[in-house]
């Protein structure tokens, strides 16, 4: 095994055991943790779990079904929103948009809601079809974005709570260089396993195959060739915190000024961090 950050194959043993069933390494040079002691266990796994019971634990009918009025959706309507404004000066004048791991397809339907055209991936076939019935003009594909060919260009290649689930992600950042349009960009949204809390929940709740910091991230798209525009640590505000900011938001409403503009996120230190946002270019 090589780390995929680093280039290194000097690891550690962190835990025997994880939410995917496999054992978790540390690479002992740039501290990225891992799943797997190889690539095809890796994805066996993955396949398993992919095909199996996984949007059905996450109740992606419940959310087709309700048009994306169910509560998993509003929240994630609000997510998405922040993810948004903190695209917003990369996003003027750019249409075509490709998202690699729809799910249950809010963000699509959010984007093209938007004005944009829309184009999705995503392994899990009931959703796939769900997805499609819903689009006006855009359309999701079925099938892991690893293992196929992604046709068309694309102003905006959009990886929200995928890249970490991959089974290589920087070969997939190789292969996105083709479909990513001159003046282009890719949003990528991760845990923050800087912070401990949210690093064994990463391992331990969800089947991701990478758990990455700011470091170890930066370097796998350094190393694919991107230039990094934009790379924060967010968080959910506490009570208070979420009190005085309404507070606020309206006060400064009246002037046209917003000091919380990716509410309900809020950018802090890695440490502190919940989640990674970060843009690039090629």
């Amino acid at each position: 095994m090589i780390c995929i950050s680093c280039g290194n194959s000097s690891f550690q043993l962190y835990s025997q055991n994880s939410a995917m069933n496999l054992p978790v390494y540390q690479c002992n040079f740039c501290k990225l943790y891992f799943n797997g002691d190889s690539e095809i266990e890796v994805k066996k796994r993955s396949h398993e779990i992919y095909s199996g019971n996984y949007w059905d634990e996450r109740k992606s009918e419940e959310s087709l079904e309700s048009n994306y009025t169910d509560k998993a959706s509003q929240y994630k309507l609000k997510h998405w929103l922040s993810q948004k404004e903190y695209c917003k000066s990369y996003l003027e004048e750019k249409k075509d948009l490709l998202e690699i791991g729809s799910g249950a397809g809010q963000t699509l339907t959010y984007f093209e809601e938007s004005g944009f055209n829309v184009t999705g991936i995503e392994p899990d076939n009931r959703n796939v079809e769900r997805i499609n019935q819903k689009l006006e003009g855009g359309h999701c594909v079925a099938g892991f974005v690893e293992e196929m060919a992604i046709e068309g260009t694309f102003d905006i290649i959009w990886i929200s709570h995928v890249f970490e689930h991959l089974i290589r992600p920087d070969i997939l950042l190789e292969k996105c260089k083709n479909n990513l349009k001159k003046n282009g960009f890719i949003f990528i949204e991760v845990p923050e396993c800087e912070n401990p809390k949210i690093l064994k929940q990463s391992i331990f709740e969800n089947p991701s195959t990478f758990h990455f910091t700011k470091n170890t991230l930066s370097n796998i798209v350094h190393n694919a060739g991107y230039n990094i525009l934009r790379c924060d640590s967010l968080r959910v505000p506490n009570l208070i915190e979420a009190g005085i900011m309404k507070v606020m938001r309206k006060t400064f409403k009246c002037i046209g000024y917003n000091p919380y503009p990716y509410y309900p996120r809020i950018i802090t230190n890695k440490n502190d961090g919940q989640l990674i946002r970060m843009i690039l270019e090629k």
